[in-house]
């Protein structure tokens, strides 16, 4: 082999080795990109599942309110003299659908993004926000006609045993979001932490302690400003 082919096979060896770095390079920057871009959808689907579950447990309270508030015969009367409107289904539904069709889009999302422990707590989510949905709209059943007629003139009103049902619904819809969290925490390399917790009020006898500890500190403060400097 002449020095010229000698030369010549060097610099398409070198050529070849720079275009194998460099395509490396891009091929690695590349994959880095799609991983955070993942990443960002994920978190973006995340906080939109807990955002709008939350959301649309405050709907369904609300509804269950106006359900008892809007009933019986003053609310008869007062849509027949045309003082109020009666309760559009279509405009209900559109009214819901702001944050349930984003919370089934969010659910989608996770869907093709988790793992199947994150699919099944997303499920659960979902799922348990649709009984506080049940629960906050239920209506009260009437045994005999008296009780229907009574429903009539006095309008919707929860039993005990209907209220300590909503209660649990919307216990197990927190801790639902909590178990939720705490996983997608954990799937975006975030620190696992108690999302419940909060700062504890003093009782009283604390009230008092800490009372007494801020004007000892505010007078030894002033004392302290207005002592001489030393020399």
């Amino acid at each position: 082999m002449t020095d010229a082919q000698v030369a010549l096979t060097a610099a398409l060896g070198a050529s070849f080795l720079t275009a194998m770095g460099s395509w490396g390079v891009v091929w690695f920057q590349e994959r880095l990109r799609g991983k955070a871009s993942d990443r960002d959808a994920l978190h973006a689907a995340v906080l939109e599942l807990l955002t709008r579950s939350l959301a649309v447990a405050t709907r369904a309270q609300a509804m269950g309110e106006t359900m008892r508030l809007r009933s019986g015969l003053s609310e008869g009367l007062d849509v027949a003299v045309r003082l109020r409107k009666p309760v559009d289904p279509l405009e209900l539904h559109d009214w819901v659908a702001q944050d349930l069709q984003p919370l089934h889009a969010a659910l989608s999302q996770l869907w093709t993004r988790c793992d199947q422990e994150g699919v099944r707590l997303a499920n659960d989510v979902v799922g348990k926000c649709m009984d506080l949905v049940g629960t906050s709209t239920a209506s009260r059943p009437a045994r005999n006609g008296w009780q229907r007629v009574v429903a009539w003139a006095v309008g919707e009103r929860w039993t005990s045993e209907m209220r300590e049902e909503h209660q649990r619904a919307m216990e197990a819809l927190a801790l639902a979001r909590k178990r939720f969290t705490d996983y997608a925490r954990e799937a975006l390399g975030q620190a696992v932490v108690d999302v419940f917790a909060q700062v504890e009020r003093p009782d009283g006898d604390g009230r008092r302690a800490l009372s007494s500890q801020n004007s000892q500190g505010g007078r030894t403060g002033s004392r302290r400003d207005t002592a001489p400097p030393t020399t």
